[in-house]
C-alpha cells in the first residue's frame, strides 16, 4: 500500500482502488513526476532561499546503525536514472525539456 487512505468505515484502500478512483492514472508515476518537477524548481531557485539551502546542504556526522533511511535527493536521483535522464542539472535549465520528463501521460 502506498498511501494509507481510509474509507468511511476505517478500512484502508488498496493501490488498485486508488488507481480506479484516479481514473486509471498511475499514482506512483504521478508522485515520481512531481518529485522530478520539484527538483527542477529547487535547482532554478535563488541561492538565498531556505528550500535551496536545505537541498544543497551536505550533512555532517555519522548515520545511525542499521539500514540507512532513504533520503529525498537519493530517491529522486534514482527516479531520474530509471527514466534514463543524464546531466539533469543542464536539463532543468530548460523548463520545456524538463516538463517532457515529468509528464505522467
Amino acid at each position: 500500500m502506498i498511501l494509507n487512505v481510509k474509507t468511511g468505515n476505517g478500512k484502508s484502500r488498496t493501490n488498485r482502488e486508488l488507481e480506479e478512483m484516479s481514473k486509471g492514472e498511475n499514482i506512483v508515476k504521478w508522485i515520481k513526476g512531481q518529485r522530478v518537477s520539484w527538483l527542477g524548481h529547487l535547482e532554478r531557485m535563488e541561492e538565498d532561499r531556505m528550500s535551496k539551502k536545505i537541498f544543497a546542504q551536505e550533512l555532517e556526522g555519522m548515520r545511525r546503525r542499521g539500514r540507512p533511511r532513504k533520503r529525498w535527493k537519493e530517491e529522486v536521483e534514482r527516479d531520474l536514472q530509471v527514466l534514463g535522464v543524464r546531466r539533469w542539472r543542464e536539463l532543468v535549465a530548460d523548463r520545456e525539456k524538463m516538463e517532457g520528463h515529468c509528464s505522467t501521460g
